[in-house]
């Protein structure tokens, strides 16, 4: 769950492009910012997506890589559906890497922050090869100008020794860390998400990132169950951040979070069980844009993760409440973007 880009009605990318303007639009369709991202790659040579986005106001090159899927089946997560059941070969791995810095290969100069993710846990190598995750790592070590190496994984893969081999790979890169929270509910977290990361364990984890000294982006969801009401994800939402800001501070890992408006994720267990809940409705971004903000008053680097990545509609989403409007999206990416 890593692009922060908006849900935007999808431009049609069938009609042939005629003139210049046509060819303009079509090739921005299939490629910017509104390029898809729900689909499987077609091949294991190529990665399921990729994408050269301004993130956080540096340049970032995201890559979610085609690996075997996540082991685990959290509730509200479809993701590993898009990815092969079976082991994908490291030097098909190291193939998707190669195809996308060759996509890339007039931009590569002005990188300055590199994510790789594959849909799970980078760092589980049972799903991504070690040997595939450092020559790749390694490959990012000759990008001059990246000083942010991003690796998502749960926190039970993170080992500090491999993350201190891994930054040896790209000394000039610091490492950060992405990984799912969720929240701090350990109701939620077992009952409603079924996310199998007990609270200690996560905390285990969290001592791996500070003894190694890299960063942590942690995944909060705005409104995680389907019975809460708006005023209960507020709350919810204020105590998971202070909970992992406290456990930050204690072991003097840099926090940045991301806080996620849930969606609903087709074919998943809690999209069934919010369907059938009476009082569902999707979170409102106001709310969530009002957390945001005063966390990041108080010195916390908060941003909003405003996609369904691919993988609802948006009457799912916080586009289906009736504060939705093009405003309010505009101040949200503005937020995102350090520009209010």
């Amino acid at each position: 769950m890593v692009s922060e880009l908006p849900i935007f009605e999808r431009p049609s990318s069938e009609r042939a492009p005629e003139g210049l303007a046509d060819l303009t639009a079509h090739l921005y369709a299939q490629y910017g910012q509104s390029k898809e991202m729900g689909e499987s790659a077609s091949d294991s040579n190529l990665p399921h997506f990729f994408l050269l986005r301004k993130f956080l106001g540096e340049n970032d090159l995201l890559t979610i890589l085609n690996t075997k899927r996540c082991r685990y089946r959290c509730h509200f997560c479809n993701l590993p559906d898009k990815s092969s059941a079976t082991p994908v070969e490291a030097d098909s791995i190291k193939a998707q890497f190669r195809f996308v810095i060759k996509e890339n290969k007039h931009s590569l100069s002005i990188l300055d922050r590199v994510t790789l993710s594959n849909e799970g846990s980078v760092l589980d190598a049972t799903t991504l090869p070690r040997e595939a995750l450092l020559d790749i790592v390694a490959a990012v070590g000759r990008l001059k100008r990246v000083k942010t190496l991003v690796l998502e994984s749960r926190l039970e893969f993170v080992d500090a020794d491999e993350i201190r081999q891994i930054a040896l790979l790209a000394p000039r890169a610091g490492v950060d860390i992405l990984t799912g929270f969720e929240t701090v509910s350990p109701e939620l977290r077992d009952n409603v998400l079924k996310k199998r990361e007990p609270l200690e364990l996560f905390l285990s984890g969290l001592d791996q990132v500070g003894e190694a000294g890299a960063h942590l982006t942690a995944y909060v969801l705005f409104k995680p169950s389907p019975e809460m009401s708006d005023s209960d994800a507020i709350s919810e939402a204020n105590e998971s951040i202070a909970y992992l800001t406290a456990e930050c501070a204690r072991r003097r890992i840099p926090l940045t979070v991301r806080l996620n408006p849930m969606y609903l994720s087709e074919g998943t267990a809690w999209k069934k069980r919010a369907l059938e809940c009476a009082q569902y409705q999707p979170p409102r971004l106001t709310d969530a844009l009002r957390v945001a903000r005063s966390w990041s008053e108080r010195g916390v680097k908060v941003y909003l993760g405003l996609s369904a990545e691919g993988l609802s509609e948006p009457r799912g989403t916080y586009q289906a409440r009736e504060d939705f409007s093009r405003a309010l999206l505009k101040e949200a990416i503005l937020f995102n973007a350090c520009k209010v």
